[in-house]
């Protein structure tokens, strides 16, 4: 799993700020007091909360935070986490799963089951055998069955929507903790870190204040060190760093393989980023003490590993822990990994972790940094996402291309940045614009191909059923591809062998055009703009705000639609092989069922209407903060855009602007749409 998407409204430094983050390594820099690591913590403090660990997590996460006493834990004090006192806090995390996952929970369902019932209970990480008589009684045969048929639709979702949202929302004053979005997202993140064993999490918060261990330690192991392995994955993160023997030597006992696999990771780190050592011996010295002994290369010289220097001792003790207590496809948030490094060793840190944790383990990294070189290699990595906090809401994207805002990023880190037939088949789209997109920005892969417009989704809905009857009927057709926007429907024709559909998986075409990175550089440009925009944080909330300004509409039709109100217009039923009469009479009693439908006075609607709009505006908005780039109306927020006067082109010559610019850059976009298009043609060859 990974987290996509974060919203964090009035927490501690944060006012408000919105971000997608990637799969692998994701790097957040910004000047100091910021809010850098309070991004971190809020995530944190969503997962402990809402997906516990262990018993102890949610209120030990609130001690760290200043917002519980360690002695007077019956009390929290929620005003400390905000901003601004008078206004909620909000924070919301959007995680995608994986296919197995998925299959894990469905699984699992039972035990999930189970879980849920006993949490309302208000007996989590309770024994279950102390829940057996309810567990048997009809009335908690009852609430079983209940959750569970809750949960048939939710995971029945998850396999074609693979992501969930783990929101809360805090009131200050009241001491109220709501959940916002999926009820049981919690319930499936804890199942699925829980299930593992004490010493492995898929979620891991690794502090700064990492305090080294020095010397001797007591080491606890087995079952007397459960539960400091349990808390030391994010309630109490530093004791991280007080474990490192503690976890040597637990996984000595494991066995031959994990002793093996220990220095193997030993090796690895050696090997990647401490060149010129390697692990010695591992076990009791002449003074009866634990020892872990590493080995210079070139002098055969013997360390004992208390005896590293500070920035040696956190590389091992830092890798080994992810290597050995992060769960495949875990998350990692990561604060300032710089600490104790030298500058030559940080420009080498991104590059390790991508290769050999993030990629092959498929570990989401989350970091904050202060580091030049760590931000220059997050910058020049493929693997590695970039992003500026500027201020309490403002995050922007660092792209590959926007070379002002990573050298302002720099600046105020203190350093700077020196066809062989003519065609093969007929496509047809909808619309000039959709022809315009895909002869500018695939016109090499098409070119085999007569790209028509023929005005309108209908239109091409209905040519296709009569090739499709055509082809039935075993007549020759033509190769021909029909190539729709989703809009708000799903077409129900499929391909066949000579008809190929595709439905583009966002709501029209200039929807992928809709490229932060790309749009920001065009909106730099003096000859495009009236005044240039410099910020992708800024460009991102510009168009987000006019995409969201379209969920009225939508929440209205929505809202009007549940009436279901009897229209009054004339039906084909109403009128065919009737007399007169006949139609009269069926078109007047269609007329009385309208007005009897219509059950309220004006004033009466109005408000009911209201408030059902609202609470639809409500529903749409937590899908829309992650998703508006892929529902909103495409074509609706260009013709917003041009109207606000941002633009001294066309919004037509704008959009052939981003599109070349996104084939130039081969964008990520530009990769999607080409995808699409590659296997259409593949599907297309092999009938």
């Amino acid at each position: 799993m990974y987290i996509n998407h974060i919203v964090i409204k009035n927490f501690r430094a944060l006012e408000e700020i919105n971000c997608d983050f990637g799969p692998r390594i994701n790097v957040i820099v910004g000047p100091n007091a910021v809010g850098k690591t309070t991004i971190l913590q809020a995530l944190r403090l969503a997962k402990a909360l809402l997906a516990p660990r262990s018993p102890n997590e949610a209120t030990q996460t609130l001690i760290s935070l200043g917002a519980a006493s360690p002695h007077f834990t019956q009390r929290i004090y929620l005003q400390a986490l905000t901003r601004d006192p008078a206004k909620p806090i909000e924070i919301r995390c959007t995680y995608t799963l994986t296919q197995n996952e998925i299959d894990t929970l469905v699984e699992g369902k039972s035990q999930v089951v189970q879980d849920i019932v006993m949490s309302r209970l208000g007996q989590s990480f309770a024994n279950p055998v102390s829940a057996i008589q309810f567990l048997a009684s009809p009335g908690g045969i009852e609430a079983s069955k209940k959750i569970g048929d809750e949960l048939d639709p939710i995971i029945s979702e998850l396999r074609t929507d693979k992501t969930i949202l783990v929101g809360l929302k805090i009131e200050p004053f009241s001491g109220q903790i709501k959940i916002i979005g999926n009820p049981f997202a919690g319930a499936f993140i804890g199942f699925l870190d829980q299930r593992l064993p004490p010493n492995i999490s898929i979620f891991s918060y690794f502090p700064a204040d990492r305090a080294l261990p020095i010397g001797e330690s007591p080491v606890q192991i087995g079952a007397a060190d459960t539960q400091q392995q349990l808390e030391a994955h994010n309630s109490q993160p530093q004791l991280k760093y007080t474990r490192l023997k503690n976890m040597i030597f637990n996984t000595i006992v494991m066995g031959a393989d994990q002793r093996d696999s220990l220095i193997a990771e030993f090796e690895k780190i050696f090997k990647g980023i401490l060149r010129g050592r390697r692990i010695g011996s591992l076990g009791v010295n002449e003074l009866g003490l634990l020892s872990v002994m590493i080995e210079e290369i070139d002098t055969n010289r013997k360390i004992e590993i208390d005896n590293l220097s500070s920035g040696e001792k956190n590389l091992t003790l830092t890798f080994l822990l992810i290597a050995k207590s992060i769960a495949e496809g875990g998350i990692v948030l990561f604060d300032e990994p710089e600490l104790h490094l030298n500058p030559s060793v940080c420009r080498e840190v991104l590059k390790f972790m991508l290769e050999e944790y993030s990629t092959p383990r498929d570990i989401q990294f989350i970091m904050c940094t202060h580091s030049p070189e760590i931000l220059s290699g997050a910058f020049s990595s493929d693997g590695c996402e970039l992003y500026h906090l500027k201020s309490t809401k403002i995050i922007s994207k660092v792209g590959k291309r926007a070379l002002d805002e990573y050298s302002d990023a720099l600046a105020k880190l203190g350093t700077s940045v020196s066809e062989s037939l003519l065609y093969e088949g007929t496509i047809l789209v909808e619309g000039d614009d959709d022809v315009d997109f895909l002869q500018i920005g695939f016109g090499e892969l098409l070119k085999r191909y007569k790209i028509k417009d023929l005005g309108g989704r209908r239109e091409i809905e209905k040519t296709a059923k009569k090739l499709q009857e055509l082809e039935t009927k075993g007549e020759k057709v033509s190769p021909i591809i029909l190539i729709l926007d989703k809009d708000d429907e799903i077409t129900d024709i499929t391909s066949s062998a000579a008809v190929k559909i595709l439905q583009w998986k966002r709501r029209c075409i200039e929807n992928y055009l809709i490229d932060l990175d790309i749009i920001t550089e065009l909106l730099k440009n003096n000859e495009i703009v009236k005044e240039p925009i410099s910020s992708e944080g800024d460009v991102s909330n510009i168009l987000r705000e006019l995409a969201l300004s379209q969920l009225n509409e939508i929440a209205a039709r929505k809202a009007y639609s549940e009436f279901k109100y009897q229209g009054p217009y004339l039906q084909v039923q109403d009128v065919e092989n009737k007399s007169f009469q006949d139609i009269a009479s069926a078109l007047f009693n269609r007329l009385l069922s309208a007005k009897e439908s219509l059950k309220y006075n004006e004033k009466t609607w109005e408000i009911e209407f209201i408030r059902s709009c609202n609470d639809k505006k409500r529903e749409l908005e937590y899908v829309w903060e992650d998703k508006w780039k892929e529902l909103c109306d495409g074509k609706q927020l260009f013709d917003d855009f041009q109207k606000k006067g941002i633009l001294k082109i066309s919004v037509s010559l704008f959009k052939r602007k981003i599109l070349q610019h996104m084939k130039n850059s081969t964008s990520e976009n530009w990769r999607l749409v080409e995808s699409l298009l590659k296997e259409l043609m593949i599907s297309k060859s092999e009938t």
